[in-house]
Protein backbone atom coordinates (compact mmCIF):
# COMPACT_ATOMS: atom_id res chain seq x y z
CA UNK A 1 0.00 0.00 0.00
CA UNK A 2 2.52 2.33 -0.73
CA UNK A 3 3.03 4.89 -3.32
CA UNK A 4 3.49 2.19 -6.11
CA UNK A 5 1.84 -0.57 -4.54
CA UNK A 6 4.50 -2.88 -4.16
CA UNK A 7 4.39 -6.40 -3.68
CA UNK A 8 7.10 -8.02 -1.61
CA UNK A 9 8.41 -11.74 -0.59
CA UNK A 10 9.94 -11.18 2.67
CA UNK A 11 9.95 -8.13 5.50
CA UNK A 12 12.14 -7.94 8.12
CA UNK A 13 10.40 -6.02 11.63
CA UNK A 14 13.27 -4.90 14.56
CA UNK A 15 11.71 -3.65 17.89
CA UNK A 16 8.19 -3.03 16.42
CA UNK A 17 9.16 -1.41 13.60
CA UNK A 18 9.64 -2.20 10.15
CA UNK A 19 13.28 -2.66 9.11
CA UNK A 20 13.82 -3.68 5.62
CA UNK A 21 10.94 -5.16 2.78
CA UNK A 22 12.30 -7.32 -0.13
CA UNK A 23 12.96 -10.70 -1.60
CA UNK A 24 13.27 -13.53 0.40
CA UNK A 25 16.84 -13.24 -0.24
CA UNK A 26 17.35 -10.42 0.50
CA UNK A 27 15.76 -10.74 4.18
CA UNK A 28 17.16 -13.84 4.77
CA UNK A 29 20.72 -12.98 4.64
CA UNK A 30 20.17 -10.79 7.96
CA UNK A 31 18.54 -13.84 10.00
CA UNK A 32 20.98 -14.46 12.61
CA UNK A 33 20.24 -16.95 15.47
CA UNK A 34 18.21 -14.80 17.94
CA UNK A 35 16.15 -14.14 14.68
CA UNK A 36 12.39 -15.28 14.83
CA UNK A 37 11.08 -16.61 11.44
CA UNK A 38 7.62 -16.00 10.31
CA UNK A 39 6.74 -18.71 7.54
CA UNK A 40 3.36 -17.27 6.24
CA UNK A 41 2.95 -20.41 4.20
CA UNK A 42 1.43 -19.03 1.42
CA UNK A 43 -0.92 -16.66 3.00
CA UNK A 44 -1.10 -13.09 2.78
CA UNK A 45 0.33 -10.37 4.48
CA UNK A 46 -1.14 -6.46 4.42
CA UNK A 47 -1.11 -3.67 6.66
CA UNK A 48 -3.43 -3.32 9.49
CA UNK A 49 -6.46 -2.23 8.83
CA UNK A 50 -7.16 1.40 10.28
CA UNK A 51 -11.03 1.86 10.92
CA UNK A 52 -11.84 4.94 9.15
CA UNK A 53 -14.98 5.69 11.10
CA UNK A 54 -17.37 4.22 13.93
CA UNK A 55 -17.98 3.94 17.66
CA UNK A 56 -15.47 1.49 19.07
CA UNK A 57 -16.69 0.06 21.79
CA UNK A 58 -20.29 1.01 21.66
CA UNK A 59 -20.39 -2.83 19.36
CA UNK A 60 -19.72 -4.72 22.39
CA UNK A 61 -23.10 -3.73 23.66
CA UNK A 62 -24.05 -7.32 21.67
CA UNK A 63 -23.24 -8.39 24.73
CA UNK A 64 -25.28 -7.18 27.40
CA UNK A 65 -28.58 -6.58 25.36
CA UNK A 66 -31.30 -8.24 23.37
CA UNK A 67 -29.84 -9.08 20.09
CA UNK A 68 -32.82 -8.03 17.36
CA UNK A 69 -30.05 -7.52 14.43
CA UNK A 70 -32.49 -8.57 11.44
CA UNK A 71 -30.88 -10.73 8.57
CA UNK A 72 -27.92 -11.16 7.44
CA UNK A 73 -26.56 -9.80 10.47
CA UNK A 74 -29.36 -11.80 12.67
CA UNK A 75 -32.77 -12.88 11.96
CA UNK A 76 -35.37 -10.44 14.12
CA UNK A 77 -37.35 -9.98 10.65
CA UNK A 78 -40.81 -9.78 12.18
CA UNK A 79 -42.21 -7.20 14.98
CA UNK A 80 -43.42 -11.05 16.19
CA UNK A 81 -40.38 -12.01 16.68
CA UNK A 82 -38.44 -8.60 18.72
CA UNK A 83 -41.46 -8.62 20.65
CA UNK A 84 -41.25 -12.48 22.15
CA UNK A 85 -37.38 -11.77 22.53
CA UNK A 86 -38.36 -8.67 24.58
CA UNK A 87 -40.97 -10.38 27.20
CA UNK A 88 -38.28 -13.73 27.32
CA UNK A 89 -35.44 -11.14 28.56
CA UNK A 90 -37.90 -9.52 31.04
CA UNK A 91 -37.84 -12.99 32.95
CA UNK A 92 -34.61 -13.16 34.17
CA UNK A 93 -34.45 -9.25 34.25
CA UNK A 94 -35.05 -7.56 37.60
CA UNK A 95 -37.77 -4.79 36.94
CA UNK A 96 -35.60 -1.79 37.94
CA UNK A 97 -33.24 -2.50 35.01
CA UNK A 98 -33.24 -1.45 31.81
CA UNK A 99 -34.06 -3.58 28.47
CA UNK A 100 -31.68 -2.68 25.93
CA UNK A 101 -32.62 -4.10 23.01
CA UNK A 102 -29.61 -3.36 20.10
CA UNK A 103 -29.91 -2.78 16.22
CA UNK A 104 -33.47 -3.33 15.60
CA UNK A 105 -34.40 -2.34 11.82
CA UNK A 106 -37.79 -1.15 10.77
CA UNK A 107 -37.05 -1.58 6.83
CA UNK A 108 -36.56 -5.26 7.58
CA UNK A 109 -40.06 -5.34 8.75
CA UNK A 110 -42.71 -6.34 5.77
CA UNK A 111 -44.43 -2.74 6.67
CA UNK A 112 -41.25 -0.99 7.16
CA UNK A 113 -43.21 0.78 10.53
CA UNK A 114 -41.08 1.12 14.24
CA UNK A 115 -42.58 -0.75 16.91
CA UNK A 116 -44.73 1.64 18.59
CA UNK A 117 -45.00 2.49 22.44
CA UNK A 118 -48.44 1.03 22.98
CA UNK A 119 -46.88 -2.66 21.66
CA UNK A 120 -43.95 -2.35 23.75
CA UNK A 121 -46.28 -1.72 26.93
CA UNK A 122 -48.29 -4.49 26.20
CA UNK A 123 -45.13 -6.75 25.97
CA UNK A 124 -43.48 -5.45 28.73
CA UNK A 125 -45.35 -3.76 31.12
CA UNK A 126 -43.01 -3.29 34.39
CA UNK A 127 -39.21 -2.84 32.50
CA UNK A 128 -38.14 0.27 31.20
CA UNK A 129 -37.68 -0.98 27.40
CA UNK A 130 -35.37 0.99 25.12
CA UNK A 131 -34.85 -0.12 21.72
CA UNK A 132 -31.93 0.89 19.71
CA UNK A 133 -31.98 1.55 15.94
CA UNK A 134 -29.65 -0.04 14.33
CA UNK A 135 -28.85 3.54 12.12
CA UNK A 136 -27.50 4.86 15.24
CA UNK A 137 -29.83 8.06 14.98
CA UNK A 138 -33.28 6.87 16.45
CA UNK A 139 -35.04 4.63 19.42
CA UNK A 140 -38.05 3.47 20.47
CA UNK A 141 -38.99 3.52 24.46
CA UNK A 142 -42.19 2.34 25.86
CA UNK A 143 -43.58 4.05 28.95
CA UNK A 144 -41.50 3.02 31.67
CA UNK A 145 -38.28 4.22 29.61
CA UNK A 146 -40.14 7.52 28.44
CA UNK A 147 -40.87 8.37 32.40
CA UNK A 148 -37.14 7.34 33.19
CA UNK A 149 -35.92 9.99 30.60
CA UNK A 150 -37.97 12.65 32.01
CA UNK A 151 -40.31 12.60 28.78
CA UNK A 152 -44.14 13.16 28.81
CA UNK A 153 -47.14 14.23 26.93
CA UNK A 154 -45.90 17.66 27.80
CA UNK A 155 -42.36 17.43 26.69
CA UNK A 156 -41.22 19.20 24.00
CA UNK A 157 -38.36 17.90 21.53
CA UNK A 158 -34.93 19.59 20.38
CA UNK A 159 -34.70 21.82 17.94
CA UNK A 160 -32.62 19.14 16.39
CA UNK A 161 -34.68 15.69 17.07
CA UNK A 162 -38.25 14.74 17.24
CA UNK A 163 -40.72 12.72 19.31
CA UNK A 164 -42.62 10.25 17.09
CA UNK A 165 -46.32 10.71 17.91
CA UNK A 166 -49.46 9.11 16.92
CA UNK A 167 -51.08 9.80 13.84
CA UNK A 168 -54.66 9.57 15.61
CA UNK A 169 -54.10 10.16 18.77
CA UNK A 170 -51.39 12.79 19.16
CA UNK A 171 -50.01 10.96 21.89
CA UNK A 172 -46.53 9.80 22.07
CA UNK A 173 -46.46 6.82 19.64
CA UNK A 174 -42.49 6.07 21.64
CA UNK A 175 -40.48 6.78 18.74
CA UNK A 176 -37.28 9.21 19.46
CA UNK A 177 -34.87 10.33 16.61
CA UNK A 178 -31.98 12.25 16.25
CA UNK A 179 -31.33 14.53 19.63
CA UNK A 180 -34.15 13.77 21.34
CA UNK A 181 -33.14 10.07 21.53
CA UNK A 182 -30.62 8.86 24.81
CA UNK A 183 -27.34 8.87 23.58
CA UNK A 184 -26.34 5.00 23.84
CA UNK A 185 -23.90 6.13 26.07
CA UNK A 186 -26.18 7.28 28.56
CA UNK A 187 -27.82 3.69 28.73
CA UNK A 188 -24.47 2.27 29.38
CA UNK A 189 -23.83 4.33 32.40
CA UNK A 190 -26.48 2.68 34.15
CA UNK A 191 -25.38 -0.65 33.41
CA UNK A 192 -23.05 -2.73 35.92
CA UNK A 193 -19.13 -2.14 36.09
CA UNK A 194 -18.99 -5.94 35.28
CA UNK A 195 -21.25 -5.62 32.36
CA UNK A 196 -19.07 -2.43 31.24
CA UNK A 197 -16.37 -4.50 30.97
CA UNK A 198 -17.50 -7.20 29.01
CA UNK A 199 -18.87 -4.29 26.40
CA UNK A 200 -15.25 -3.10 26.36
CA UNK A 201 -14.05 -6.73 26.02
CA UNK A 202 -16.10 -8.02 23.38
CA UNK A 203 -15.30 -4.75 21.02
CA UNK A 204 -11.65 -5.27 21.78
CA UNK A 205 -11.80 -8.62 20.54
CA UNK A 206 -13.98 -8.31 17.32
CA UNK A 207 -11.94 -5.53 16.47
CA UNK A 208 -8.91 -7.26 16.43
CA UNK A 209 -10.61 -10.12 15.48
CA UNK A 210 -11.11 -8.24 11.82
CA UNK A 211 -7.70 -7.32 11.67
CA UNK A 212 -8.26 -3.59 13.06
CA UNK A 213 -5.19 -2.42 14.04
CA UNK A 214 -5.97 1.33 14.59
CA UNK A 215 -9.60 1.70 15.87
CA UNK A 216 -11.79 4.65 16.25
CA UNK A 217 -14.77 6.50 18.38
CA UNK A 218 -15.99 8.81 16.10
CA UNK A 219 -18.33 11.41 18.50
CA UNK A 220 -17.33 11.19 21.86
CA UNK A 221 -17.81 13.00 24.97
CA UNK A 222 -15.30 13.92 27.83
CA UNK A 223 -16.34 10.93 30.04
CA UNK A 224 -15.70 8.23 27.07
CA UNK A 225 -12.18 9.80 25.95
CA UNK A 226 -11.12 9.80 29.84
CA UNK A 227 -12.43 6.09 30.10
CA UNK A 228 -10.62 4.82 26.35
CA UNK A 229 -7.40 6.59 27.62
CA UNK A 230 -7.40 4.35 30.58
CA UNK A 231 -8.06 1.03 28.58
CA UNK A 232 -4.83 2.11 27.29
CA UNK A 233 -2.83 3.05 30.23
CA UNK A 234 -3.92 -0.22 31.75
CA UNK A 235 -3.20 -2.20 28.43
CA UNK A 236 -6.59 -3.67 28.49
CA UNK A 237 -6.55 -1.77 24.61
CA UNK A 238 -3.52 -3.36 22.41
CA UNK A 239 -5.05 -1.03 19.20
CA UNK A 240 -3.72 2.38 18.47
CA UNK A 241 -6.92 4.48 19.26
CA UNK A 242 -8.13 7.57 17.50
CA UNK A 243 -11.00 9.79 19.34
CA UNK A 244 -12.99 12.33 17.14
CA UNK A 245 -14.59 14.62 20.11
CA UNK A 246 -18.00 15.64 19.62
CA UNK A 247 -17.58 19.37 19.59
CA UNK A 248 -21.15 19.47 21.08
CA UNK A 249 -20.03 17.59 24.19
CA UNK A 250 -17.56 19.65 25.90
CA UNK A 251 -15.85 23.32 25.68
CA UNK A 252 -12.85 23.09 23.38
CA UNK A 253 -10.11 25.64 24.56
CA UNK A 254 -6.91 23.99 23.30
CA UNK A 255 -5.63 22.65 19.96
CA UNK A 256 -5.32 19.11 20.41
CA UNK A 257 -5.31 18.32 17.14
CA UNK A 258 -2.97 15.52 16.09
CA UNK A 259 -1.67 14.74 19.59
CA UNK A 260 -0.73 11.64 20.88
CA UNK A 261 -0.30 10.54 24.18
CA UNK A 262 2.39 7.31 24.96
CA UNK A 263 1.92 4.45 26.99
CA UNK A 264 4.63 3.35 29.13
CA UNK A 265 6.65 1.76 26.21
CA UNK A 266 6.69 5.10 24.16
CA UNK A 267 4.51 3.68 21.43
CA UNK A 268 2.25 6.02 20.22
CA UNK A 269 -1.06 4.69 20.50
CA UNK A 270 -3.57 7.28 21.34
CA UNK A 271 -4.45 10.34 19.31
CA UNK A 272 -7.39 12.96 19.53
CA UNK A 273 -8.69 13.53 16.30
CA UNK A 274 -10.81 15.82 14.43
CA UNK A 275 -13.26 17.89 16.44
CA UNK A 276 -17.13 15.89 14.87
CA UNK A 277 -19.87 18.21 13.91
CA UNK A 278 -23.21 16.54 13.37
CA UNK A 279 -25.11 18.55 10.00
CA UNK A 280 -28.12 15.52 9.49
CA UNK A 281 -29.32 12.22 10.15
CA UNK A 282 -29.54 9.23 8.26
CA UNK A 283 -30.97 8.37 5.09
CA UNK A 284 -32.92 4.87 6.19
CA UNK A 285 -34.01 7.00 9.19
CA UNK A 286 -35.83 9.86 6.61
CA UNK A 287 -33.66 12.24 8.93
CA UNK A 288 -30.82 12.81 6.12
CA UNK A 289 -31.20 16.09 4.85
CA UNK A 290 -32.12 16.39 1.26
CA UNK A 291 -32.35 18.84 -1.78
CA UNK A 292 -35.12 16.79 -3.56
CA UNK A 293 -38.14 15.28 -1.19
CA UNK A 294 -37.84 11.21 -0.70
CA UNK A 295 -38.56 9.38 -2.93
CA UNK A 296 -41.73 7.90 -0.78
CA UNK A 297 -42.50 10.07 1.86
CA UNK A 298 -45.09 7.69 3.26
CA UNK A 299 -47.07 8.81 6.05
CA UNK A 300 -44.56 12.81 5.70
CA UNK A 301 -45.76 15.57 3.54
CA UNK A 302 -45.32 14.88 -0.21
CA UNK A 303 -42.39 17.60 0.25
CA UNK A 304 -40.34 16.14 2.98
CA UNK A 305 -37.25 16.30 2.29
CA UNK A 306 -35.56 15.34 6.16
CA UNK A 307 -34.09 18.24 8.27
CA UNK A 308 -30.91 19.57 8.85
CA UNK A 309 -29.49 19.75 12.72
CA UNK A 310 -27.42 22.88 12.41
CA UNK A 311 -28.58 26.23 10.22
CA UNK A 312 -26.34 27.45 7.61
CA UNK A 313 -25.13 30.48 9.89
CA UNK A 314 -24.31 28.93 12.76
CA UNK A 315 -22.18 26.03 10.94
CA UNK A 316 -20.58 28.48 9.23
CA UNK A 317 -19.66 30.27 12.45
CA UNK A 318 -18.46 26.95 14.04
CA UNK A 319 -16.33 25.80 11.04
CA UNK A 320 -14.90 29.26 10.75
CA UNK A 321 -13.78 29.18 14.35
CA UNK A 322 -12.20 25.76 14.31
CA UNK A 323 -10.42 25.95 10.99
CA UNK A 324 -8.85 29.19 12.02
CA UNK A 325 -7.73 27.84 15.07
CA UNK A 326 -6.17 24.47 13.35
CA UNK A 327 -8.40 21.91 13.93
CA UNK A 328 -9.50 19.09 11.35
CA UNK A 329 -12.84 18.99 11.51
CA UNK A 330 -15.22 15.40 11.20
CA UNK A 331 -18.63 17.12 9.77
CA UNK A 332 -21.66 14.15 9.62
CA UNK A 333 -23.65 14.70 6.36
CA UNK A 334 -25.92 11.96 4.71
CA UNK A 335 -28.00 14.25 2.40
CA UNK A 336 -26.44 16.31 -0.49
CA UNK A 337 -28.23 19.59 1.62
CA UNK A 338 -26.55 18.96 4.66
CA UNK A 339 -23.44 18.21 2.49
CA UNK A 340 -23.87 21.31 0.52
CA UNK A 341 -24.19 23.38 3.82
CA UNK A 342 -20.80 21.74 4.61
CA UNK A 343 -19.32 22.69 1.74
CA UNK A 344 -20.07 26.56 1.87
CA UNK A 345 -18.89 26.12 5.35
CA UNK A 346 -15.50 25.32 4.62
CA UNK A 347 -15.25 27.87 1.07
CA UNK A 348 -15.79 30.20 3.88
CA UNK A 349 -13.31 28.84 5.95
CA UNK A 350 -10.79 28.48 3.46
CA UNK A 351 -11.65 31.77 2.18
CA UNK A 352 -11.09 33.48 5.10
CA UNK A 353 -7.91 31.50 6.50
CA UNK A 354 -6.43 29.25 3.93
CA UNK A 355 -5.31 25.87 5.04
CA UNK A 356 -4.15 23.76 1.82
CA UNK A 357 -3.25 20.51 3.84
CA UNK A 358 -6.46 20.83 6.81
CA UNK A 359 -8.10 17.27 6.00
CA UNK A 360 -11.68 17.92 7.11
CA UNK A 361 -13.86 15.09 6.10
CA UNK A 362 -17.43 14.25 5.14
CA UNK A 363 -18.64 11.50 7.28
CA UNK A 364 -20.79 9.22 5.43
CA UNK A 365 -21.45 11.34 2.40
CA UNK A 366 -24.15 8.90 1.16
CA UNK A 367 -25.98 11.45 -1.12
CA UNK A 368 -23.54 13.72 -2.41
CA UNK A 369 -23.43 14.74 -5.84
CA UNK A 370 -21.44 14.62 -8.75
CA UNK A 371 -20.78 18.25 -9.15
CA UNK A 372 -20.28 18.51 -5.13
CA UNK A 373 -17.46 16.11 -5.29
CA UNK A 374 -15.64 18.35 -7.86
CA UNK A 375 -15.38 21.08 -5.10
CA UNK A 376 -13.99 18.96 -2.88
CA UNK A 377 -10.14 18.86 -3.66
CA UNK A 378 -9.83 22.87 -3.55
CA UNK A 379 -11.00 22.95 -0.04
CA UNK A 380 -8.60 19.85 1.56
CA UNK A 381 -12.03 18.84 1.71
CA UNK A 382 -12.58 14.26 1.77
CA UNK A 383 -15.56 11.93 2.08
CA UNK A 384 -15.04 8.81 4.18
CA UNK A 385 -18.00 6.71 2.63
CA UNK A 386 -20.05 4.32 4.23
CA UNK A 387 -20.13 2.31 1.46
CA UNK A 388 -21.94 -0.87 2.80
CA UNK A 389 -24.89 0.32 2.79
CA UNK A 390 -25.39 -0.92 -1.07
CA UNK A 391 -25.45 -4.10 0.77
CA UNK A 392 -27.52 -3.71 3.96
CA UNK A 393 -30.39 -0.74 2.81
CA UNK A 394 -29.82 -0.53 -0.96
CA UNK A 395 -33.01 -2.46 -1.67
CA UNK A 396 -34.86 -0.09 1.07
CA UNK A 397 -32.75 3.22 -0.56
CA UNK A 398 -33.98 2.54 -4.50
CA UNK A 399 -37.97 1.21 -3.04
CA UNK A 400 -38.69 3.51 -0.83
CA UNK A 401 -36.11 6.32 0.69
CA UNK A 402 -34.17 7.56 -2.60
CA UNK A 403 -35.48 5.96 -5.51
CA UNK A 404 -33.76 4.00 -8.10
CA UNK A 405 -32.05 7.12 -9.24
CA UNK A 406 -30.02 8.39 -6.70
CA UNK A 407 -29.77 4.77 -4.43
CA UNK A 408 -27.73 3.93 -7.70
CA UNK A 409 -25.77 6.67 -7.01
CA UNK A 410 -24.88 6.44 -2.86
CA UNK A 411 -21.26 6.28 -1.83
CA UNK A 412 -20.53 7.44 -4.93
CA UNK A 413 -16.44 6.03 -4.51
CA UNK A 414 -15.82 5.95 -8.58
CA UNK A 415 -16.43 9.74 -8.87
CA UNK A 416 -14.55 10.68 -6.33
CA UNK A 417 -11.61 8.52 -7.70
CA UNK A 418 -12.54 10.01 -11.48
CA UNK A 419 -11.99 13.58 -9.68
CA UNK A 420 -9.08 12.89 -7.93
CA UNK A 421 -10.27 12.99 -4.69
CA UNK A 422 -8.74 10.77 -1.74
CA UNK A 423 -11.39 9.03 0.05
CA UNK A 424 -11.93 6.09 2.71
CA UNK A 425 -14.06 3.49 3.80
CA UNK A 426 -15.67 2.68 6.73
CA UNK A 427 -18.59 0.68 8.75
CA UNK A 428 -19.72 2.98 11.43
CA UNK A 429 -19.65 0.01 13.67
CA UNK A 430 -21.75 -0.67 15.64
CA UNK A 431 -24.44 0.32 12.87
CA UNK A 432 -23.35 -2.69 11.01
CA UNK A 433 -20.61 -5.13 12.30
CA UNK A 434 -16.72 -4.48 11.64
CA UNK A 435 -16.00 -6.56 8.68
CA UNK A 436 -13.74 -5.16 6.34
CA UNK A 437 -14.24 -7.67 3.83
CA UNK A 438 -17.31 -6.68 3.60
CA UNK A 439 -16.04 -2.50 2.73
CA UNK A 440 -14.23 -4.51 0.10
CA UNK A 441 -16.72 -6.69 -1.51
CA UNK A 442 -19.25 -3.32 -1.57
CA UNK A 443 -17.07 -1.31 -3.18
CA UNK A 444 -16.27 -3.37 -6.08
CA UNK A 445 -19.30 -5.58 -6.61
CA UNK A 446 -22.20 -2.84 -4.91
CA UNK A 447 -24.62 -5.82 -4.80
CA UNK A 448 -27.56 -5.37 -2.79
CA UNK A 449 -28.88 -8.12 -0.47
CA UNK A 450 -31.78 -9.00 -2.97
CA UNK A 451 -28.46 -9.94 -5.37
CA UNK A 452 -29.64 -6.52 -8.00
CA UNK A 453 -26.40 -4.20 -8.87
CA UNK A 454 -26.98 -0.80 -6.98
CA UNK A 455 -24.58 1.83 -9.73
CA UNK A 456 -22.09 -0.27 -11.71
CA UNK A 457 -20.65 2.59 -12.70
CA UNK A 458 -19.56 3.49 -8.59
CA UNK A 459 -17.45 0.64 -9.14
CA UNK A 460 -14.09 0.72 -8.23
CA UNK A 461 -11.27 -1.31 -8.14
CA UNK A 462 -9.68 -3.77 -5.76
CA UNK A 463 -6.56 -1.92 -5.22
CA UNK A 464 -8.31 1.22 -4.44
CA UNK A 465 -10.50 -0.21 -2.01
CA UNK A 466 -7.82 -1.58 -0.04
CA UNK A 467 -6.10 1.49 -0.10
CA UNK A 468 -9.17 3.12 1.62
CA UNK A 469 -9.31 0.89 4.50
CA UNK A 470 -5.58 1.03 4.78
CA UNK A 471 -2.96 4.37 4.13
CA UNK A 472 -5.91 6.51 2.96
CA UNK A 473 -7.88 5.77 6.03
CA UNK A 474 -4.32 6.65 8.27
CA UNK A 475 -3.93 9.98 5.80
CA UNK A 476 -7.42 11.27 6.53
CA UNK A 477 -6.65 10.42 10.38
CA UNK A 478 -2.71 12.41 9.67
CA UNK A 479 -1.15 8.62 10.46
CA UNK A 480 0.47 7.79 7.50
CA UNK A 481 3.64 8.43 8.43
CA UNK A 482 3.64 5.73 11.07
CA UNK A 483 0.32 3.10 9.86
CA UNK A 484 -1.19 2.42 6.85
CA UNK A 485 1.19 1.08 4.87
CA UNK A 486 4.21 -1.49 4.76
CA UNK A 487 7.23 0.97 4.82
CA UNK A 488 10.38 1.20 6.34
CA UNK A 489 10.30 3.15 9.45
CA UNK A 490 6.57 2.70 10.37
CA UNK A 491 5.00 0.83 13.17
CA UNK A 492 4.61 -3.42 12.19
CA UNK A 493 0.96 -3.48 12.53
CA UNK A 494 0.05 -5.97 9.98
CA UNK A 495 -3.03 -8.55 9.71
CA UNK A 496 -2.96 -12.08 7.83
CA UNK A 497 -4.92 -13.11 5.57
CA UNK A 498 -6.03 -17.14 4.17
CA UNK A 499 -5.83 -15.47 0.61
CA UNK A 500 -4.76 -13.00 -1.71
CA UNK A 501 -7.88 -9.84 -1.85
CA UNK A 502 -7.25 -9.94 -5.63
CA UNK A 503 -7.30 -14.26 -6.01
CA UNK A 504 -10.79 -14.79 -5.01
CA UNK A 505 -13.85 -14.51 -6.27
CA UNK A 506 -15.70 -13.08 -3.33
CA UNK A 507 -13.56 -11.64 -1.22
CA UNK A 508 -16.19 -11.97 1.76
CA UNK A 509 -14.88 -15.57 1.97
CA UNK A 510 -11.22 -14.70 3.79
CA UNK A 511 -10.27 -15.04 6.67
CA UNK A 512 -7.92 -12.75 9.39
CA UNK A 513 -5.35 -15.11 10.38
CA UNK A 514 -3.52 -13.18 12.18
CA UNK A 515 -3.38 -9.23 13.47
CA UNK A 516 0.08 -7.88 14.96
CA UNK A 517 0.35 -4.68 16.71
CA UNK A 518 4.04 -3.16 16.94
CA UNK A 519 5.18 -6.82 16.07
CA UNK A 520 3.49 -8.71 18.70
CA UNK A 521 0.47 -11.45 17.92
CA UNK A 522 -2.44 -10.06 19.83
CA UNK A 523 -5.06 -12.31 17.52
CA UNK A 524 -4.66 -15.35 16.11
CA UNK A 525 -7.41 -17.24 15.00
CA UNK A 526 -8.97 -20.03 16.81
CA UNK A 527 -8.06 -23.75 15.33
CA UNK A 528 -10.79 -25.33 14.56
CA UNK A 529 -11.42 -29.39 13.78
Amino acid sequence: MDDNNRVVQAMSIIAGRIDALGSNEHITANITSSTEVIDLNGNTLLPGFVDAHSHFPASGVSAVSIDLAPPPIGDANTLEQLLERLVKAAQTTAERDWLLGFNYDNTAFADGKHPTRVQLDAAVPDHPVYLWHSSGHMGVANSKALARLGIDEDSVAASDGTFGRDINTGKLNGLLQEKSAPPLSDIIKTLSLTNQLRIFTKARDDYLAAGITTVQNGYAGKSVMRALRLSQFVGQLPQRLVVWPAHDKQSVTTNDANSFSARANGQLTYKTGALKIMVDGSPQGMTAYLSEPYFDTRDKPADYRGFALIDQASLNSLVSDYHRRGYQLAMHGNGDAAIERIIIAVEQAQLEHPRPDARHLIVHAQTIRKDQIARLSALSLSPTFFNSHTYYWGDWHRQFTLGPMRASNISPARWAQQAGVRFSLHSDTPVTPIAQQQLLWSATERQTQSGKILGADQRIDMQSALRAITIDAAWQNHMEDIVGSLEVGKFADLVVLSQSPFDVEDVRSIEVLATYINGVKRYQRPVTE
